[in-house]
């Protein structure tokens, strides 16, 4: 009986034993030599070492037909060791690479003569092939293995990009393909399949990617970073040229199988350069630097005076400005605000990484952007969402790619005026932009996070392209388009959901900011769509119950239904009837079955905007506050919802007016900031007259602060600044006095109205108390709440027991 050790000796002794015939077959390829042996024998240099060229063995192409069989060998077991193999001995840079630039060069110049005779067999053109095959097997990426493999791998992938980074085999791998593709449809099978080979390698080398560094490393990460030297060579050789007259062309049905190829060329390209790099320097082109940074607006002004403030142990502490009274308790909570990070989802089908870009490359990517977008984007983008369409791209990473990708174009023609909104018309069509709502539905369905931001992105492009689209020739397009949009109930359904799905756990906060710019964007468009038409309606789906029938009415309408089946029809739809709690419990209107129906209904933009007023929104945008980002975007869903719809008690939850209390620091600079400031002071006076009160406390189930320092800094800034008056109150005094003062005479329902609870006489322990002593007194304010409420159309708590996949909210 073997031992484990002796299974192992084993294992190692056969793994040698293989690692050696590998070796062999790489020995064989060839060697180098000096270019002039004889001359090198009779007379030895004298000044160094002889010039050395590459000869290739002449059994070179058994030996690469032996490699190739011993890496598809390779791919049915686990740890991909000859490829390791490979990488280690350096076999692409050392042999295969010198054996393909010479057999390509042979082959150019000897094709024309080989193409009338008919010899296809010959030598040069069979070892071309298995060293293109060998390219696309070597550098193929290895994202769908293991961490641990991907981590073994990424050096030698990075050593073959370097490899790459050549001219000389730029030049032969793209001479080969221009000298096939020129052949049209004469074009062979085994000559098709070469071409396809050679895109595969080009997409495979610019898909490595390299390390990220960081821009102050200077001389190192001019060393570490292959990629700009790549494109540098890939413009001097005119591969790009290449690329985009495929993409061009991409309509063809002959080029049906590249499109996917091409898509991730671009991609790659571009790989990891954010839009805004495109425009960071002044170049000699059409595209302008201009408007595209948005400048930070100013600093909130600090306020004058004297504070005193409570260390909590008794002693007071004077502080001479607004920046000294909000330190204290600032730095502990900004201790306290640590982002969460989400769980790994797997690979991310967009890479949004950003790199530092060098100038020269920037230079190359403007002309690429131009060319693509003048000549490539409608042909190219409409033909992939076609295939995307029918079906024929059944690959994961296929459709996000392609909605960031035609996205990112877009984003950067809406920042050069030069361009014209036709040249990407493509994306702005009804059915283009009903499949894009459809991906971006079907990701929150399958919850799948990461594929879900470039669908948003996508979106976002389409509906500023839109906007643009008023006022010019292709108003009527624009109009079309929003006009679909905007009747469809799912549609405007499905940008509700979106901000409700965050979760710390499960997405990331850059997903949270991508939310936060589309909803803006939407509201935006909606509610300038909706001011400008009359009566404006939409398809909703309702759900409708139909009453039971009794067995004689079935009788009767069997009848009747041969003589006047249209009768039939009208009333058997005038029965239907919508849900309606007031009916529950009617023994007349008993249910037999509830089905949806689709319904119209007049719009109101007012009580759409109510539907984002719940608190799985505010907890979502609570997140953006710690530490401040994307302000103009954070701030009018955070008016919105404590102002327009009335609803500052969603705030009143502990770590929410936590997050808020960092607004106020002066170390964070942010957009819009004297507006957040004003709305933040204003939310937090409606949070004292609730704290105050237990009654209010209980009915809108306000949380304490529990950090008497914090409260005391906050009574101060208030006392102090006047921040928070301008805003009419929405939570008064008056809510308490109605009940506890008789509600039914109404003698006294006018007293005080905006009787506000002074923020000078708050007890700072009402707001650091774990608990109030609600006892009666919870109901004291409860019609006067009631009445508060009665003007929002829709009861948060009722949606929350709906759940996210029934949310629904009427027009």
């Amino acid at each position: 009986m073997h031992t484990q050790e002796e299974d192992d000796a084993a294992v190692s002794e056969e793994i040698a034993r293989y690692r050696n015939i590998v070796l062999s077959a790489c020995s064989s390829l060839g060697n180098m030599l000096p270019k002039d042996v004889a001359a090198t024998l009779s007379s030895p240099a004298k000044d160094g070492p002889p010039p050395m060229h590459y000869v290739p063995s002449k059994d070179c192409l058994g030996s690469l037909k032996d490699i190739k069989r011993y890496i598809q060998l390779d791919e049915q077991g686990e740890g991909k060791l000859v490829l390791q193999w490979l990488g280690e001995w350096s076999i692409l840079e050392r042999d295969i690479t010198p054996i393909f630039i010479i057999n390509a060069k042979t082959l150019l110049v000897t094709a024309t003569s080989l193409k009338k005779d008919g010899r296809d067999d010959d030598q040069a053109l069979k070892i071309v092939v298995s060293c293109v095959e060998l390219f696309v097997f070597l550098t193929w990426s290895m994202d769908s293995e293991t961490e641990e493999v991907k981590m073994q791998f990424i050096r030698i992938l990075r050593s073959y990009k370097r490899a790459f980074a050549n001219d000389e085999v730029i030049f032969c791998l793209l001479a080969i393909a221009v000298m096939y593709m020129k052949r049209g449809s004469a074009l062979s099978e085994k000559e098709w399949m070469m071409v396809k080979g050679i895109l595969y390698v080009f997409r495979n080398i610019l898909a490595i990617p390299d390390p990220l560094v960081s821009p102050s490393s200077g001389a190192m990460a001019a060393q570490i970073e292959v990629h700009d030297r790549l494109i540098a060579v890939l413009e001097k050789q005119m591969a790009i040229d290449f690329f985009l007259t495929l993409a061009s062309s991409a309509d063809q049905r002959r080029l049906k199988d590249l499109r996917k190829t091409l898509l991730d060329i671009v991609y790659y390209l571009f790989y990891r350069v954010p839009v805004t790099a495109l425009f960071s320097q002044q170049q000699d082109t059409w595209f302008k630097d201009s408007e595209h940074h948005r400048t930070k607006s100013s600093r909130h002004n600090n306020f004058g005076g004297v504070y005193a403030v409570s260390t909590g142990e008794g002693t007071i502490m004077p502080v001479f400005n607004a920046r000294e009274v909000l330190q204290p308790f600032a730095n502990l909570f900004r201790k306290r605000a640590k982002v969460q990070k989400p769980k790994e989802t797997g690979e991310a089908p967009v890479d949004r990484q950003w790199r530092t870009v060098n100038a020269e490359s920037i230079s190359v990517l403007r002309r690429i952007a131009a060319v693509f977008i003048e000549s490539c984007y409608n042909p190219f983008i409409s033909v992939l969402f076609e295939d995307s369409r029918s079906g024929v791209m059944v690959v994961d990473e296929f459709t996000p790619r392609l909605l960031y990708m035609a996205a990112y174009f877009v984003d950067i023609s809406l920042a050069n005026s030069a361009i014209e909104l036709g040249c990407t018309c493509a994306l702005v069509q009804t059915s283009t932009f009903g499949l894009v709502m459809r991906h971006a539905s079907s990701y929150v369905e399958l919850k799948e996070w990461n594929r879900l931001e470039p669908a948003m992105y996508c979106i976002q492009q389409i509906l500023l392209a839109l906007s643009k689209m008023r006022r010019t020739k292709l108003e009527s397009l624009g109009e079309n388009v929003l006009s679909n949009l905007f009747y469809d109930g799912d549609a405007l359904d499905l940008f509700v959901k979106l901000c409700r799905v965050y979760k710390p756990t499960r997405t990331s906060r850059e997903f949270l900011e991508q939310v936060a710019r589309l909803t803006e964007t939407f509201l935006d468009t909606l509610k300038g769509y909706s001011e400008t038409k009359v009566g404006m309606t939409v398809k909703k789906r309702v759900k409708k119950r139909v009453p039971k029938v009794k067995k004689d009415d079935e009788n009767d309408q069997e009848n009747d239904a041969d003589s006047d089946s249209a009768v039939a029809d009208t009333d058997a739809n005038a029965e239907a009837m919508e849900i309606d709690d007031e009916d529950i419990g009617d023994e007349s209107k008993e249910v037999e079955d509830i089905e949806e129906t689709l319904v119209e209904r007049d719009f109101n933009m007012k009580q759409y905007e109510t539907a984002f007023a719940v608190s799985d929104v505010v907890k979502a945008y609570s997140h953006l506050l710690a530490p401040p980002t994307s302000m103009e975007y954070v701030f009018p869903m955070l008016y919105r919802i404590a102002v327009t719809c009335q609803r500052p008690h969603l705030f009143f939850k502990k770590n929410i007016m936590l997050r808020l209390l960092l607004l106020f620091d002066d170390q964070y600079t942010y957009p819009r900031r004297s507006e957040v400031i004003e709305l933040v002071a204003w939310i937090f006076r409606q949070y004292l007259t609730v704290i105050s009160s237990p009654a209010l406390t209980n009915q809108f189930k306000a949380e304490p602060l529990n950090n008497r320092m914090a409260v005391e800094c906050v009574l101060a800034f208030l006392k102090r600044s006047g921040m928070g008056k301008t805003i009419a109150p929405v939570i008064t005094k008056h809510l308490i006095k109605l009940q506890a003062e008789g509600a039914g005479d109404g003698s006294n329902s006018s007293k005080d109205d905006d009787d506000t609870v002074d923020d000078t006489k708050t007890d700072p322990s009402l707001l650091t108390s774990s608990a109030h002593a609600a006892g009666s007194t919870s109901t004291l304010a409860s019609g006067a709440v009631n009445s508060y409420a009665a003007g929002v159309e829709i009861n948060e708590n009722e949606l929350d027991d709906y759940g996210l996949d029934d949310f629904d909210f009427d027009f």
